[in-house]
Formats: C-alpha cells, sequence, structure tokens
C-alpha cells in the first residue's frame, strides 16, 4: 500500500466515524424543531377554545380555569395534553 492509498483509507474511516455522530444531530435536532412547532400549533388551536361558551366547554369536560392554566404552560409546551387530561379528570367527577 502506498502512502496515498494509506492516507485515503484514514480519511474516508474519519468521515464514516463522523456521518453518525452528524446524522444523530441532525435528527434530534430536526425532531425538537418538529415538537416546538407541533406545540405552537397547538397552543394556536387551544387558543380557540376561549370562543367557547361555558356551556359548550362543559361539554367537552373543561373549565375556564382549565383554558387558563393551559396558557399559562411554558412557551414550548404543548397546552393540549394538559387540557385533554384535565378534560379526562373532569368527566369522572
Amino acid at each position: 500500500m502506498n502512502v496515498r492509498s494509506s492516507a485515503a483509507v484514514r480519511t474516508s474511516a474519519r468521515f464514516l466515524s463522523v456521518a453518525p455522530v452528524f446524522l444523530n444531530a441532525m435528527h434530534f435536532a430536526s425532531s425538537n424543531v418538529k415538537a416546538l412547532v407541533r406545540a405552537l400549533r397547538n397552543r394556536r388551536v387551544a387558543g380557540k377554545l376561549d370562543q367557547l361558551s361555558d356551556h359548550e366547554l362543559s361539554d367537552i369536560g373543561l373549565t375556564r380555569d382549565d383554558l387558563q392554566f393551559g396558557k399559562s404552560m411554558p412557551f414550548n409546551a404543548d397546552p393540549t395534553a394538559e387540557l385533554a387530561r384535565r378534560a379526562r379528570r373532569n368527566s369522572y367527577r
């Protein structure tokens, strides 16, 4: 094996060992972006629940306090999961 071919083998081996790390980082970043987009979209949809009357909210098992709690969640959190949990809890009362 000459000097050029051994250098090529070392370079390709180094690239192959970095590629999975890079791909994992990209997958992690894209999944975080997807989760943030989903949370923002669901936050906007949950905000439309304010337009419902108290009677309509009670039909789906929510109260105005539940909506306020959903709004007070952190910006990147998905409030719909908490609202669904509260609706299930309220339905057992």
